[in-house]
C-alpha cells in the first residue's frame, strides 16, 4: 500500500502488490461476529464529481460510525489528473476512503486493485454502486466465490441515465448483474417492481434529507430580481430524461398567460445545444439564465421562488434535489416518477404533476406559487424532513446490514444461492 498526495490532498493509492500485512483486521470469519467486532462496509462508487449517492454515502459513513459499524468509500481517479472534487469532499467531511488509482480508461490490473484493496479492508459487506461497481463485484464474486466466499454483496439502484445507446447497454448490463447480489436495494416502490423477480431480496431505503455542508463559493442571484418576477429554478444534469426541455416550454406557457416567470438552469450537458435552440424559438432568451454546474446548491434554493423537477420517468429514484428544496424551505413542483409521490404525501409540501407534459408543469407552478407557502405548508415541509432523516437512512440500513450478517453466519453460505451457479 502507498500513501501519497493527489491535487494537494492525501490519499492512499491501491496496486496489485498490497499484502493484508499492511492494514490489521480481524481474524476470518466462519461464524458470528466476535464479540465487541464492529461491522464493516466497503461502498465502492465511480463518480468524479460530488454526486447525489456520494453525498448520500459520505453521511451515512458518518451516521453508521456512531452505531458501530465502519464503511470506507472506495472511488477511482485517474492517473496524472487533478483530484477530483468527490475526494475532496470526504476530506472535508471526515469520511473514510481509499483511492484506485487507474493507469488510463481501461487498466488491465483494475479488477486485481479492487480485490487487493477489499482484502485489506476486510468487510463483512460490500456495496457497489453503480453499473462499473456492480460489474467489478460480480467478476470478484466469481472469481472468490468458492474459495473464499468473504464478503455478502449489496447492489444499490439509484435509477438509468439513457442518453445513449451505450448508456442503455450499461443500464441493462447493471440490471442484469444485480440479480446476483444478496441484496438489491431501491430507492422507490416504482424500482422495486423492475426487480420484483427477486422477491424479498429486494428492499426499499430511501435517501435522506440531508444536511450539506456550507460552500466556500456562493451563488448569488440577487442581480436577476425584479418586481413581480417569479424565479422558477432546476437543478439538473442536461439530458434528455431530466426533461428541462419540458421546463422550458412550461416558462413560455406561463409567460403566455400573464406570469412574469424567468427560468434560473443549474446544470450542464449535452442538451444544452437542443436547449438552446428551443429557447430563441419560443421566443424567452432574456427570461432563461444560465448558472452551469454548481456545487452551492443549498445557497441556491432559498433565492428561488420556486423549483421544478421536469424527470421523466424510468431515471429517477429518488431526486436528492427534491429533499434538499424542502430543506431549504423551497416550494416544489415535481412530476410523479420513482419516489416522489412517496415523498410529497401532501400537496401543501410540494405539488405532484403528470410527466411529460408541460402544461402540467405550469399547472403545476400556478398552484405551488399559491398553496406551497405559509406556516402550514412550512409544517408540511417539515413532516418531510423527519420521515426522510439521516436518522432514520441509518436504522434501515443498520437492521439490513445485522440481517445479512446474521443469516450469512447462521447457513454458512451467501443468501443469493444464483450468484453460486444454482
Amino acid at each position: 500500500m502507498t500513501t501519497g498526495s493527489i491535487g494537494g490532498h492525501q490519499a492512499t493509492l491501491e496496486g496489485p502488490q498490497e499484502t493484508v500485512a499492511a492494514v490489521p483486521t480481524a481474524a476470518r470469519r466462519d461464524g458470528p461476529l466476535a464479540c465487541g467486532e464492529r461491522i464493516r462496509i466497503a461502498a465502492i462508487l465511480d463518480t468524479w464529481i460530488v454526486s447525489g449517492p456520494g453525498r448520500q454515502l459520505a453521511a451515512l459513513s458518518n451516521g453508521l460510525a456512531e452505531r458501530g459499524a465502519d464503511m470506507t468509500i472506495v472511488l477511482f481517479q485517474r492517473k496524472g489528473r487533478p483530484v477530483s472534487p468527490f475526494i475532496a469532499y470526504l476530506d472535508r467531511m471526515g469520511v473514510p476512503y481509499r483511492v484506485i488509482e487507474q493507469s488510463g480508461r481501461f487498466d488491465s490490473e483494475e479488477l486485481a486493485k479492487v480485490g487487493t484493496v477489499l482484502t485489506a479492508i476486510d468487510p463483512h459487506i460490500v456495496q457497489s454502486h453503480g453499473y462499473r461497481p456492480t460489474a467489478i463485484v460480480s467478476l470478484l464474486r466469481v472469481r472468490r466465490w468458492r474459495k473464499e466466499r468473504p464478503w455478502t454483496w449489496l447492489g444499490y439502484f439509484h435509477g438509468a441515465t439513457r442518453q445513449n445507446a451505450v448508456d442503455v447497454g450499461y443500464n441493462m448490463l447493471n440490471d442484469r448483474l444485480l440479480r446476483f447480489a444478496d441484496r438489491v436495494v431501491v430507492l422507490s416502490e416504482e424500482h422495486k417492481g423492475w426487480f420484483r423477480r427477486l422477491g424479498d431480496r429486494v428492499r426499499i431505503i430511501h435517501n435522506a434529507a440531508l444536511v450539506l455542508p456550507e460552500e466556500k463559493e456562493a451563488v448569488d442571484i440577487s442581480h436577476l430580481r425584479a418586481p413581480n418576477r417569479v424565479l422558477i429554478g432546476v437543478v439538473a444534469r442536461l439530458s434528455h430524461e431530466k426533461g428541462v426541455d419540458l421546463l422550458v416550454e412550461a416558462i413560455a406557457k406561463l409567460r403566455a398567460s400573464g406570469i412574469n416567470a424567468a427560468l434560473v438552469i443549474a446544470g450542464d450537458g449535452d442538451e444544452k445545444a437542443r436547449l438552446d435552440a428551443q429557447i430563441s424559438r419560443l421566443g424567452i432568451g432574456p427570461h432563461v439564465h444560465y448558472l452551469g454546474r454548481i456545487s452551492a446548491v443549498m445557497g441556491l434554493y432559498p433565492q428561488l421562488d420556486l423549483l421544478v423537477i421536469p424527470s421523466r420517468p424510468g431515471s429517477e429514484g429518488l431526486p436528492n434535489v427534491l429533499l434538499e428544496s424542502i430543506r431549504a424551505g423551497t416550494p416544489v413542483v415535481a412530476t410523479r416518477v420513482a419516489a416522489v409521490p412517496e415523498v410529497l404525501t401532501d400537496p401543501m409540501a410540494g405539488i405532484v404533476v403528470e410527466p411529460g407534459s408541460p402544461d402540467a408543469i405550469a399547472q403545476g407552478v400556478k398552484i405551488a406559487l399559491k398553496l406551497c407557502r405559509g406556516d402550514e405548508a412550512a409544517a408540511a415541509r417539515l413532516e418531510v424532513l423527519e420521515r426522510f432523516s439521516i436518522e432514520r437512512r441509518v436504522e434501515r440500513i443498520l437492521a439490513l446490514y445485522t440481517e445479512v450478517v446474521a443469516e450469512k453466519a447462521g447457513s454458512g453460505r451467501p443468501a443469493a444461492r444464483v450468484a453460486a451457479g444454482n
